[in-house]
């Protein structure tokens, strides 16, 4: 490599050090156009660009929503207005605002650091200013369950840390970097689970990387069965961690193994889809019980059809399962839950209660992967 293909790498590879705050879109599902902002703990300002600045206290409800593209907003204590975008900003660290979407389904979320409200099409877009470490006990309690033992949490708020930093770009387009729900990672709000917020802590800034340094796609999911799935077998994206590993840590839990059928009308359809004759497809079955490899592809016909096509069409718990005709219906008979690309939780879980650390684990399920500070990290460009 020359040192001109070398700059203009270094150049694309890009820098996170200002990345010290990250903006994050609540309600990203729902979409709301109507919203009530209360500070449940100390107080904050609520900044209009016309008006100034006005004093909500703790216990204050303000009603938000909007009118012609313009956001309306109403206090408890009888102040009202109109803007083109609003900001409440805390007055002193420690402040909570709560925030409640009427008509929705979502529960409410508490929140550290500014609240930005602008209007969007068809909606309110909703943000909120905090920092990664700030959002992460959240993402880690949404994402990894409760009560798990310390490195669990520990591992997953570095794969979780990773993740943000590696797609802190995701949204630049719409104006922020994030969003709430699943599309990025499920962001509640503030928790108060001290196993969870001390492990946040304890891996601060700790970051998963390449031995080049550049942020992993830190890929999880809930159960792999016996063995984790290759990326370039699911997403056809090839990485060198994202390989195969046999694992004996998940086969204790519930989602390990499961079962589903489907009707014979609806097999037949599939098929049919694939350009495969109803009746020829014996190929595609094999044993009643999964071995423990997993099959990413199978071949009839001259036509492939991949398991992940399969657990996608019919809603299946895994990619990794055998089938087989029974009468008027099949049977698929699988083991995990997800994906299963990357680190699976349930056998993170396990090694972290048989007392494996944090960075252990990590290193079980992303081989050749490091941990490192993020200061020292670099987000790769995208494709």
């Amino acid at each position: 490599m020359n040192r001109k293909t070398a700059l203009i790498i270094l150049l694309l590879l890009t820098s996170l050090a200002g990345f010290s705050q990250i903006s994050i879109r609540m309600f990203a599902r729902t979409r709301p156009s109507a919203l009530f902002l209360t500070t449940v703990s100390g107080a904050c300002l609520l900044h209009d660009e016309a008006e100034g600045e006005v004093r909500i206290d703790a216990g204050d409800i303000v009603a938000v929503s909007m009118h012609d593209s313009r956001i309306i907003y109403r206090t408890l204590s009888g102040i009202i207005g109109a803007a083109d975008s609003l900001t409440f900003t805390p007055v002193s660290a420690g402040t909570l605002i709560n925030l409640r979407a009427p008509g929705s389904n979502e529960p409410e979320k508490t929140l550290e650091g500014k609240i930005k409200i602008k209007p969007f099409p068809g909606s309110l877009l909703i943000l909120n200013i905090t920092t990664v470490e700030n959002c992460l006990p959240g993402v880690v309690r949404a994402e990894a369950g409760k009560y798990g033992p310390s490195d669990y949490y520990k591992a997953q708020a570095v794969v979780a840390r990773t993740y943000i930093y590696r797609n802190i770009d995701r949204h630049q387009l719409d104006g922020y970097n994030m969003c709430d729900d699943t599309h990025c990672q499920v962001y509640p709000g503030v928790v108060t689970d001290s196993v969870i917020v001390n492990a946040c802590r304890y891996t601060a800034g700790r970051v998963i990387t390449d031995r080049d340094s550049l942020l992993i796609e830190a890929a999880f999911h809930g159960n792999c069965g016996g063995e984790t799935a290759s990326s370039a077998e699911v997403w056809l994206a090839g990485y060198p961690y994202l390989v195969r590993v046999k694992d004996p840590w998940c086969s204790y839990s519930a989602s390990a193994r499961w079962r589903k059928s489907i009707s014979l009308a609806d097999w037949n359809n599939f098929l049919m889809s694939k350009g495969i004759t109803p009746g020829s497809e014996g190929a595609i079955y094999g044993p009643q019980e999964p071995d423990r490899r997993r099959q990413a592809t199978r071949r009839v016909q001259g036509k492939t059809v991949t398991s992940e096509e399969m657990r996608i069409r019919f809603g299946l718990r895994s990619a990794f399962f055998s089938l087989s005709p029974a009468g008027d219906s099949i049977a698929f008979n699988g083991r995990g839950y997800g994906h299963g690309v990357g680190l699976c939780q349930d056998g993170a879980k396990h090694m972290a209660e048989k007392k494996m650390a944090y960075d252990q684990i990590t290193a079980f399920y992303y081989p050749g992967t490091m941990i490192i500070d993020i200061k020292n990290a670099r987000k790769p460009p995208r494709p």
